[in-house]
């Protein structure tokens, strides 16, 4: 990758964990509102609570992957596989930023 992409993917990157870290929060808040008196009411919100705590754990590993990848671009690792260190090809990083190795290797 050339160096003017990657400076472009840095900052889709940045965008990117800036509105999931958004999200985290919405969804954490969401989680801590308290539940409703009526019964049937509950059980609806337990299956709601159940479903935000699986996007909230999506997010949380999305933040992450998100964070490793600008890790490694800062440490000029980016774009390099983890385990054999050969390229990894742009078609891939184009459609998960954050891979960390090649499609041999994963």
């Amino acid at each position: 990758m050339t160096e003017q992409e990657i400076v472009e993917l840095k900052e889709n990157l940045e965008a990117k964990l800036a509105e999931l870290i958004d999200r985290a929060e919405k969804l954490e808040n969401k989680l801590r509102e308290p539940g409703d008196s009526d019964w049937s009411e509950n059980a609806v919100a337990l299956e709601n609570q159940e479903t935000l705590m699986a996007l909230e754990g999506a997010t949380e590993k999305e933040i992450g992957d998100i964070r490793l990848a600008l890790d490694r671009i800062a440490k000029g690792e980016y774009g390099r596989c983890s385990r054999c260190q050969k390229s990894i090809p742009k078609a891939r990083l184009s459609v998960l930023p954050w891979a960390t190795t090649c499609v041999q290797c994963a």
